[in-house]
């Protein structure tokens, strides 16, 4: 995705060279949920790494448990699916919805293009032809 918006930059500068030094690009940030599931994901990576070191015994310190949940004894059964599923598939799924695709190019706040909205990246000839019209206002 970076190349594509250096690629994009240097020929737009190269086109419109007014425009050298004030094109500025970057990825939009993820949606707040997305941050909420890393940060849970985090505390789980913590606690799984807790059990492996401290195995059963760690549930004798959480006030109201009496013993280890179902699901823990489930866990232990199947360690490397367990292990996969929080270390690798999580992670995965979580990222997935960090990054979205989008590629916007915006001249004075208005947007000229949207990767998002049409599906595609822009060729040369349309970005000049987008670009000499909005410069023309």
């Amino acid at each position: 995705m970076q190349r594509n918006y250096l690629t994009i930059k240097q020929f737009l500068e190269s086109e419109f060279p007014e425009l050298r030094g004030n094109i500025d690009g970057g990825n939009p940030p993820p949606p707040e949920y997305v941050q909420y599931l890393q940060q849970i994901l985090s505390v789980l990576h913590l606690g799984a790494v807790a059990m492996i070191f401290m195995g059963d015994s760690v549930w004798s310190m959480i006030p109201m448990m009496s013993g280890p949940p179902k699901w823990y004894q489930t866990c232990k059964q199947y360690p490397l699916q367990t292990f996969m599923g929080l270390f690798f598939v999580l992670p995965t799924l979580i990222q997935s919805q960090v990054t979205t695709g989008a590629f916007e190019i915006a001249l004075d706040g208005d947007v000229l293009f949207s990767k998002i909205a049409v599906g595609r990246f822009p060729d040369g000839p349309e970005l000049v032809h987008l670009f000499q019209k909005a410069l023309e206002k």
